[in-house]
């Protein structure tokens, strides 16, 4: 399977390779994990040179579409779609406190339920098998900040299910952005999770009762939302009251 086009000769020869490939990433022509054609074949599918095929997959990586790996049994791979950082930008609005834990979790309340509901309706048996593998799991950590790790992930898998690769997207994000908070917040005893919530709504997905998932889903969001809330308000009492960060925003603002 090659799937490329010969590049017509324009100003700007590596975006053109660029947009080629990443045009056949996402139609699937290439799946995650495969692996690209070598840059010399790249070159002579694309009538381009091989610097110039270097530097559009060197761009497809610092984007997020391929990971490049060395050695005999290296080469440029496609990636997790669900991992490219469409939103950079947002990770950057969290770490400077312009997104607030209450921000985040309504955010989470409102999709958190559809997406619960669409994944009852389409989950397949091999992600419902991840799922149930995943909650079994739980009971062989013992480190508070590992368990919150799965309790993530979890999340993450139901976001991956759900059918909907934007609502997938950013449910990848809102658990990154509330894996921060909890990393910065959180005291490694604080459990801030009620895991029963996870099996309840797996046995929802298992009878594809899609009413039923997004009622606990709601109920659940609605919990991680209170939970967070007093988190953040015991983190910024111990604090004096403000984010660290505060008082260089507000002089930048005041300039």
């Amino acid at each position: 399977m090659q799937g490329f086009k010969k590049i017509k000769r324009t100003t700007n020869l590596y975006e053109d390779v660029v947009n080629e490939i990443k045009k056949a990433i996402l139609s699937g022509k290439y799946k995650t994990g495969e692996a690209l054609p070598s840059e010399t074949e790249l070159a002579r599918l694309l009538g381009v040179s091989r610097p110039v095929i270097r530097e559009g997959l060197r761009v497809l990586q610092s984007r997020g579409f391929l990971e490049i790996r060395r050695g005999i049994t290296g080469g440029a791979f496609i990636r997790e779609l669900y991992q490219l950082p469409f939103m950079e930008d947002f990770a950057d609005l969290i770490r400077y406190r312009r997104v607030k834990v209450d921000h985040l979790a309504r955010a989470r309340l409102l999709l958190e339920p559809e997406v619960c509901r669409l994944t009852a309706l389409k989950a397949t048996p091999k992600s419902l098998r991840e799922m149930q593998d995943l909650l079994a799991s739980y009971d062989l950590i013992k480190e508070r900040d590992k368990l919150d790790n799965l309790y993530a992930l979890f999340h993450r898998l139901v976001g991956r299910s759900c059918g909907n690769p934007i609502y997938s997207i950013i449910m990848e994000n809102i658990m990154d952005f509330t894996e921060s908070f909890i990393k910065t917040m959180k005291p490694v005893t604080t459990i801030i999770h009620n895991e029963s919530d996870h099996n309840e709504i797996l046995e929802a997905f298992r009878q594809r009762d899609s009413e039923k998932a997004a009622e606990v889903g709601t109920r659940h969001a609605m919990d991680i939302l209170r939970e967070m809330k007093e988190l953040e308000d015991t983190y910024l009492e111990l604090l004096g009251g403000r984010y660290p960060e505060n008082d260089e925003n507000e002089q930048e603002e005041e300039a």
